[in-house]
């Protein structure tokens, strides 16, 4: 079916996804949060949104209630108090309201939708099969309410694609939150998945209390509004879905017998007895109440405003600080540590950062999300990769360069052990120069051979000759005239005296003086 004005901006959102990406299409679905008439959290990263299971404190409050999350469901929307509510079925089949999230958006005025462009979004009964949930919405998630029903074609009214889906803007539709969406989502997944072959979903403009019908009671629709009552009504006695009927271009409830037809004769009517008394009992209640009400409110004292002009107030509500009181489920914030965090994303993946967020929007703080390019995106990563292996490089042309490692000089101990302790010179640089050789070692040790045992006494004999070339000191020789009685002693032979060539003391290389 080809979408209607309804729907322009819907299907545009479309082909933004495709031609440009998702990547911008998220970032234009953000940026219709400034429409929001709630604040709350928006999911835009969850791993797997059609499994997504619902938050761990909904799941808590459903077992305080004695209620499966298999059990089925039915949901209700108030216009006026912006409100939908979530009800499913206790273990008697009575239905207990489980969840209340904020309405986000919703477009025209008070008023069931009539035709195609009227940006109408309809009131009436609707039923939800799982064919018409709609897992790959570019508005998060979606669900098609079904309109039109027979009520509506009984007045050839048209229209189509009406939905209920996240990124919180509207044009014909009832939009919530991602955050909403997602559980609502997830409510329904269950409940299908458990065997209810559809849930039923209602729509009015306002709750059909005594006081309200009372204020709207001049209205061209309120006679509309008065069928819808009815419907209202049984369920808030029964608390279960009413069975609903179309004859006669009116809605009917919980009658069974006979074949209906919407613009036919209704059939006999086969509502049970006690329905019908509880029903007159309630019935004489409201009555009391709405003659109250209608003496406060006169013809002058309640006007539907436009669209456009019902939009600027409630943004200067916002200016001001003012928003309106409604319960919010949403706030049972996903914790998802598995997620995949985007630049845009403001999911948390723990309960302390989920904690903050929420008291962040009680505070009126405004969301801490970041809005990047692709573009910006891309640089970054490039830096970012540039820098890791500037990093690699570095760590492998350190890890080539090996520094020396200082070894101890294994002459120098030696050395010092055999060296005589030198006399004490001027301290000055130069001396290190000047220092000589040792001329004798300081300490004697023990020989087998009886040569070297010897050879201290032998060159203590010696004449100075010898102990010259023993020692490797040349001393110049002076000749001296002698008698000759020593002269012929001098000429007897003496006893030989062994000696033996003085080791050759290599000097470290680093003693090149």
């Amino acid at each position: 079916m080809i979408p209607g004005p309804d729907w322009a901006l819907e299907v545009m959102a479309d082909m933004v996804a495709k031609r440009i990406g998702m990547g911008l299409a998220m970032a234009l679905a953000l940026g219709a949060l400034s429409g929001c008439t709630q604040d709350t959290l928006e999911i835009v990263a969850v791993n797997n949104r059609l499994e997504h299971p619902l938050p761990a404190k909904m799941q808590q409050k459903l077992r305080k209630l004695n209620i499966s999350l298999s059990s089925p469901i039915m949901m209700r929307i108030f216009k006026e108090e912006e409100v939908m509510e979530i009800w499913k079925a206790d273990v008697n089949n009575r239905y207990q309201l489980v969840a209340t999230y904020p309405i986000c958006a919703w477009s025209g005025q008070l008023g069931p939708k009539k035709k195609e462009g009227d940006r109408q979004a309809p009131e009436g009964f609707y039923t939800v099969t799982p064919g018409q949930m709609n897992p790959n919405s570019s508005y998060y998630l979606s669900f098609n309410i079904g309109y039109p029903n027979k009520y509506d074609r009984a007045y050839g009214r048209s229209g189509s694609n009406l939905m209920v889906h996240g990124a919180c803007s509207s044009s014909g539709c009832y939009s919530m939150s991602d955050a909403a969406v997602l559980q609502i989502y997830a409510f329904a997944r269950d409940a299908f998945r458990s065997g209810q072959k559809a849930f039923q979903i209602q729509a009015f403009p306002f709750r059909m209390t005594a006081e309200n019908m009372a204020k709207h009671r001049y209205s061209e629709h309120y006679p509309f509004w008065q069928n819808l009552k009815t419907g209202y009504d049984y369920f808030e006695i029964t608390k279960r879905p009413p069975e609903v009927e179309v004859c006669e271009k009116k809605y009917v409830f919980n009658q069974t017998g006979g074949r209906f037809s919407a613009t036919g004769k209704c059939p006999a009517d086969s509502t049970p007895q006690a329905l019908l008394s509880a029903y007159a009992t309630y019935d004489k209640t409201y009555q009391t109440e709405f003659a109250k009400a209608s003496a406060k409110w006169g013809p002058n004292d309640w006007k539907d405003v436009a669209e456009f002009d019902r939009k600027a107030q409630e943004r200067l509500e916002r200016r001001k600080g003012k928003k309106k009181n409604i319960p919010n489920d949403a706030e049972y914030v996903l914790v998802d540590p598995s997620a995949k965090l985007t630049p845009t994303s403001d999911t948390v993946t723990s309960y302390s950062a989920a904690y903050a967020k929420v008291e962040a929007i009680k505070n009126n703080e405004p969301p801490k999300v970041e809005y990047i390019s692709v573009a910006e995106l891309e640089a970054r990563k490039k830096a970012e990769e540039a820098k890791r292996k500037e990093e690699e490089r570095l760590a492998k042309a350190q890890g080539r360069v090996k520094a020396p490692i200082p070894q101890p000089n294994p002459i120098k101990p030696v050395m010092q052990a055999a060296a005589q302790p030198a006399a004490q010179d001027d301290g000055s640089v130069w001396s290190f120069f000047r220092r000589k050789p040792p001329a004798s070692a300081p300490t004697q040790q023990a020989s087998a051979d009886p040569a070297a045992a010897a050879l201290p006494q032998a060159t203590a004999a010696a004449t100075p000759q010898q102990k010259a070339a023993h020692t490797g000191t040349v001393k110049p020789v002076t000749t001296v005239a002698k008698p000759a009685g020593d002269v012929a002693a001098a000429e007897q032979p003496a006893a030989p005296v062994q000696t033996a060539p003085a080791p050759e003391q290599k000097k470290p290389f680093w003693k090149v003086w």
